[in-house]
């Protein structure tokens, strides 16, 4: 099946590359869109990332917005205005001239940043309010701060040693205790626990979608950076363990295994789940020619992105040392 698949997209290639024609761009540009863009976390102060879109065919690299205002509203009342100052970002190359080497600098990209002073608290409704002198009216965003989630263990299954190698395969079961309604969580490993992957149910939508997956076999969740999000849909209101493993290597002493556990809200839930639909999809593969585009999910009224929340983590820490 495999062969059929590669010979397939063989034949695909031959037949798009026999003939090319170059095609001059003919169609309207696309009006630009104010967008917003910023993870709210408990304890933090709120923070926004602004700036304006920019037409596909354009080089453009500053996208910053003129005269930008930002207000934030906590629980219907008006808190602060974000301070709004230009985020640049440069690098420096060295060019060869007459007068020989000489350094130069050139922009990478530049937008608005925004921060407040108010420090955000689990249960706080907030909504930006967005405007820019270039835009007719204001973006608008809301999202609520979620409450820390209900952590009762994690721990070590079992530990198993790949055969004449320092390999090991440690096997790790986090338990928690899940209040009724709809909730999101989110996991970031870091120090020994560099990443994991898991095929617990939790994760199914989230797993790519391969040809392998088509043909019956199981697919995994690989984790790997901060943002691995999951629902409570297959366990809402009960006690359950989410299961996943993790390789290390070497005999002695290795660093703590830490696991954040976090509660996110609805929106950065959707947002990873879309985006990662849409990196599935290989929108400028060849493949991608011929899927469904995918919309990235946005909660940004009169604009576009995502503001999200995401509470205070349960930091979760094991010191794993090799026996044997």
């Amino acid at each position: 099946m495999k062969k059929q698949v590669i010979l397939l997209m063989a034949m695909m290639m031959l037949g798009l590359t026999s003939c090319v024609k170059e095609v001059e761009f003919d169609g309207e540009q696309s009006e630009s869109l104010l967008v917003v863009n910023g993870l709210q976390q408990v304890g933090q102060p709120a923070r926004l990332c602004v700036e304006k879109s920019v037409f596909f065919l354009d080089a453009k690299k500053d996208c910053r917005a003129k005269d930008v205002q930002v207000d934030l509203y906590v629980n219907g009342d008006f808190k602060e205005a974000l301070q709004v100052r230009d985020s640049i970002l440069t690098e420096v190359y060295y060019d060869w001239t007459e007068e020989g080497e000489v350094m130069k600098e050139r922009l990478l990209y530049a937008f608005n940043y925004c921060e407040g002073q108010y420090v955000l608290c689990a249960g706080d409704r907030l909504r930006f309010e967005v405007r820019s002198s270039e835009f007719d009216d204001a973006a608008e965003a809301e999202t609520t701060m979620p409450d820390m989630p209900n952590v009762i263990s994690f721990d070590t299954v079992r530990v198993d040693r790949v055969e004449n190698t320092s390999t090991y395969t440690v096997y790790f079961s986090l338990t928690l205790d899940d209040p009724l309604g709809i909730d999101y969580y989110n996991l970031c490993p870091y120090d020994g626990l560099v990443g994991f992957s898991s095929s617990d149910p939790v994760f199914a939508d989230l797993t790519s979608i391969e040809v392998e997956n088509l043909m019956g076999e199981s697919s995994e969740y690989y984790a790997y950076g901060p943002i691995n999000v999951f629902s409570d849909a297959y366990f809402d209101g009960k006690t359950y363990s989410v299961s996943m493993s993790a390789y290390s290597w070497g005999d002695e002493y290795y660093e703590p295994f830490t696991l954040e556990v976090s509660r996110v809200d609805e929106a950065l839930y959707q947002y990873k789940r879309t985006y990662d639909a849409y990196q599935q999809s290989d929108p400028e593969s060849l493949l991608g020619m011929f899927t469904e585009p995918v919309r990235v999910y946005s909660n940004v009224k009169n604009g576009t992105g995502v503001v999200c929340a995401q509470s205070q983590p349960v930091t979760l820490v094991l010191d794993f040392i090799i026996n044997y």
